[in-house]
């Protein structure tokens, strides 16, 4: 027995050592999230959710919606949307959650029920608002029947596409509470995504595990940990030393990554940044005031100086070049400009989110701009929370407690803007912050709404953003250019237009030869 041991001691010996553990993929968030259920339009929702969540659709690098699981878009040509334009058909890929419990239509139905649910603070119902009724006919198909037709509705509903990104829920695990205010699914997510959570540490970081029952099959990666880290220049050193395989750059940022030799990946984005007017204000009615503000601001400077290139100039809301081309705002023409409102005498109240991406310094910029043009301007900054807030919790734009705001929009992928614009959308009824309201614009907006014919739809749409370039209700400035430093280990990284940057993790890769 003795030799034996010995016997097996020296062959322990002269072993190679086992090779050292790979390290998880690990990403990051900004901050703790509040819940991860994205019924609550959460930080972890707009970004993360994907780990661990199902969609009908999800949103590739190229702008196309592909399928989750739903099986195929619903097309007249494929028999998933009605003759009438109302009766919209899927076939659904069935299976399991995370759990092992089984997924069909019906936990689809069950979402739009609670979605529906007026208990629950659900941030954006209208979508669901469009839908008629809904029946789950078979495990496989779900039938939604919509009250008019509505050619933004598959690219709205339960898609990563969405201006408001809702999963599917669980119907074994979410039919148990009155309201989803609070439910299990906040610390505990079930979902259809490729991963599960395993665990998570306050403040800390989540670390999330493959989901045996993803319908694609095993994720390439084992384990992925998001660490909660909220400054950028620790994220950016931490990529540097290996302790982090991506991070979100600033402007300044990119060159500090490209002189430490790392892999940076631009992705122009169609979340857009703009000036907002309050017209509720008699001042800022007057369309030539409107153009005479527009005229006092150097928008393509600002690009450059203040978001350091990451930031592509704009004079629509439209990232598609057939809707926005040769569509322009009055040029920069600063004489001009105070010709026509150095003798109004104007004060204005200029409101910001402070600490979101740039706009301190850009707003900084722009009411120097607006100052040499004769307006006198007074900044206020809020937090993010406070300036984005729904008008009944105090917040700033939905209450229009502002005069001229700097705000940006994240819009679904759909070119629909009139959640923004339309007469209808002014809060709480949209997002029509400013109180614009022009009935040709409401006329062309839906008219490209319940077309389903792809160049009928881009001419409603150009003519919307024809009647919005000349009415000025808003002075875009440009689009936001996503920026990540990527470490040379992380494969398959591929962000997509609208900032859902984790869409494709079934197929994220680790190279760690």
């Amino acid at each position: 027995m003795l030799k034996t041991l010995l016997a097996l001691a020296a062959l322990l010996a002269l072993a190679p050592p086992a090779p050292p553990a790979t390290r998880p993929l690990t990403l990051y968030l900004e901050n703790d999230p509040s819940s991860l259920n994205t019924i609550l339009n959460t930080p972890f929702g707009w970004l993360a959710a994907p780990l661990t969540q199902g969609y009908l659709f999800l949103v590739d690098d190229a702008g196309r919606l592909v399928p989750d699981r739903a099986l195929a878009l619903p097309t007249r040509r494929n028999g998933g949307i009605s003759a009438d334009g109302r009766t919209i058909t899927y076939k659904i890929r069935t299976g399991r959650w995370s759990d092992g419990a089984p997924f069909d239509s019906s936990d689809v139905a069950f979402t739009v029920a609670a979605l529906r649910n007026r208990r629950t603070n659900v941030p954006d119902r209208s979508t669901i608002e469009r839908i008629a009724s809904v029946a789950a006919p078979r495990p496989d198909t779900l039938v939604v029947r919509l009250k008019a037709p509505s050619a933004p509705f598959v690219s709205a509903f339960l898609t990563l596409g969405a201006e408001d990104p809702f999963a599917i829920l669980p119907r074994h695990i979410a039919a148990r509470y009155a309201d989803l205010n609070r439910s299990s699914l906040d610390e505990r997510p079930v979902g259809l995504g490729p991963f599960m959570l395993q665990s998570w540490r306050r403040g800390d970081r989540l670390v999330f595990e493959r989901n045996p029952y993803y319908w694609r099959g095993p994720a390439s990666v084992a384990r992925v940990d998001l660490v909660i880290e909220p400054n950028a220049e620790s994220r950016l050193l931490a990529v540097r030393t290996g302790e982090l395989d991506a991070t979100y750059l600033s402007g300044l940022q990119v060159e500090e990554a490209k002189r430490a030799a790392l892999r940076v990946v631009l992705t122009t984005t169609n979340i857009v940044d703009y000036l907002q007017f309050n017209l509720r204000d008699p001042r800022l009615r007057a369309v030539d005031v409107r153009r005479a503000l527009s005229e006092a601001l150097d928008r393509r400077r600002l690009a450059q100086t203040v978001y350091a290139g990451l930031e592509v100039p704009t004079d629509t809301g439209q990232l598609d070049p057939a809707i926005s081309r040769g569509l322009r705002l009055p040029p920069y023409a600063p004489q001009r400009a105070r010709r026509t409102l150095a003798p109004l005498t104007l004060t204005l109240q200029f409101a910001i989110a402070g600490q979101w991406r740039s706009s301190s310094a850009a707003a900084v910029q722009l009411a120097a701009q607006l100052e040499r043009a004769g307006v006198t301007v007074t900044l206020r900054s809020y937090s993010e929370s406070v300036f984005w807030g729904a008008a009944d919790a105090g917040g700033i734009l939905d209450a229009g407690r502002f005069d001229v705001a700097l705000t940006s929009w994240s819009p679904g992928i759909d070119p629909d803007r009139s959640y923004l614009f339309g007469c209808a959308a002014i809060p709480p009824g949209g997002g029509n912050a400013g109180a614009y309201c022009n009935r040709a614009f409401d006329r062309a907006e839906a008219e490209g709404m319940s077309s389903y014919v792809p160049a009928a739809r881009t001419a409603a749409y150009r003519r919307a953003h024809g009647i919005l370039v000349r009415d000025v209700p808003i002075v875009p400035i440009g689009f936001e250019r996503s920026a990540y430093a990527v470490s040379a280990r992380f494969e398959g990284f591929k962000p997509n237009v609208l900032g859902r940057d984790y869409w494709n993790a079934w197929e994220w890769r680790l190279n760690d030869r």
